[in-house]
């Protein structure tokens, strides 16, 4: 089959959010398949996809709705694709940016960006010597999450001990977590750019 034939593949995981794409491909009458990507699965022995092209759009907060297993995934899938050479949005690179944190930190560091002095974290304990290291208020910041899910605000040093202390302290599904200075938004409100980073490194 010619890729002109084939569907365009659209992976989704959010039952809300990609209603009004699907509207417009059937408005123009443009061939796609709904991929689930929480409930999903490949042949890796595949040698042809029967996609012309894959839109990735899987949620770093799936886990919220009971599909974190999508996240995790994905990063095969993806590779899988881009091995076969479909023609993939946000293919096994953005992937592996979009749902990690600390890659993103790595990335803003390269580009010479700033943000938030931070420390990578994979113990909750290790969350009190990352802040003795910050200015309070702090944030402390589940590694895979969005739409500000898995962000705790501590104002006071002995705050956040007490949180250790109680084992309140959530790592996240990946068990990594960002332990970062709060920024409080200029007038209350993020300027744009801002707003777009705010999924990534800012509460």
């Amino acid at each position: 089959m010619s890729d002109l034939q084939k569907p365009i593949g659209i992976y989704y995981e959010h039952p809300e959010w990609f209603k009004p794409l699907f509207a417009e491909l059937d408005r123009r009458g443009l061939p796609y398949e709904k991929i689930d990507a929480a409930h999903h699965l490949f042949d890796p022995s595949e040698k042809e996809s029967r996609y012309s092209l894959v839109v990735n759009r899987m949620s770093s907060s799936a886990y919220l709705r009971g599909h974190g297993q999508g996240i995790f995934h994905t990063a095969g899938f993806a590779t899988h694709l881009e091995r076969l050479g479909v023609r993939i949005i946000n293919g096994s690179a953005a992937t592996a940016i979009e749902t990690n944190k600390a890659r993103q930190l790595s990335l803003f560091e390269s580009l010479g960006l700033n943000y938030p002095k931070s420390f990578v974290i994979n113990h909750a304990s290790r969350a009190v010597d990352a802040a003795k290291q910050l200015r309070f208020p702090i944030v402390v910041k589940v590694n895979i999450g969005g739409s500000g899910a898995g962000i705790i605000r501590f104002d006071t040093p002995e705050g956040l001990q007490a949180a250790v202390d109680a084992n309140q302290i959530d790592l996240g599904i990946d068990q990594t977590a960002l332990v970062q200075e709060y920024v409080t938004p200029r007038g209350g409100i993020l300027p744009a750019w801002r707003r777009w980073m705010a999924s990534f490194c800012t509460p």
